[in-house]
């Protein structure tokens, strides 16, 4: 009998203090009836995403996990985050989301080097951010709220990945991390 395949992504978690910082600036968002269309995604779960997987057979994790091992970042950085916006415009908005600011490109080099390690085909450019919200069917006009909401401006440490699996139905999707692995120290040092 084949084992389940397990859904999963490569991802920079935030931090508990932009966490709460975000998630208590939402509050009232989730709560608007002009957004009723919109499902919020749940804040132990945001992150930044650096590249989907998807389907992998879980015989393959210990592979990947090795693999994600051998990138070497120079060190930790730290980015700017605040601001909303939408995908793909925010007048039909499919999802609502946090900016994360990556002038300098580390974050799209880390995304590289994941998909290089990982051997994946990346079809779309890098766009750093966290989703807090998809729209449940069809497109949602969310220029009113972009225009009367604020996030917090914050920083992200971008100290370490996570090779996550996400499991779903039932409700929001879950996120569970299966590895952590700091940048910044090579492997087998």
């Amino acid at each position: 009998m084949d084992a389940e395949r397990w859904r999963c992504f490569v991802a920079v978690p935030i931090g508990e203090a932009l966490r709460a910082s975000l998630d208590a600036s939402l509050e009232s968002s989730r709560e608007r009836a002009d957004l009723a269309d919109l499902r919020w995604t749940d804040s132990d779960g945001w992150h930044v995403t650096l590249a989907f997987l998807g389907p992998v057979e879980p015989d393959s994790v210990p592979g990947l996990i090795e693999r994600l091992t051998s990138i070497s970042a120079e060190s930790g950085t730290s980015v700017r985050t605040g601001g909303l916006g939408a995908f793909p415009t925010p007048a039909r908005a499919r999802v609502a989301w946090y900016g994360v600011e990556d002038a300098d490109g580390r974050l799209a080099g880390l995304a590289s080097d994941v998909a290089r390690a990982l051997s994946l085909r990346v079809t779309q450019p890098f766009r750093a951010h966290v989703t807090l919200a998809r729209a449940r069917q069809r497109p949602v006009d969310l220029r009113s709220w972009l225009a009367s909401a604020s996030a917090p401006e914050g920083v992200l440490g971008v100290d370490r990945i996570a090779l996550m699996r996400s499991h779903i139905g039932g409700g929001p999707a879950r996120y569970e991390t299966v590895a952590t692995i700091p940048l910044g120290v090579r492997a087998g040092v």
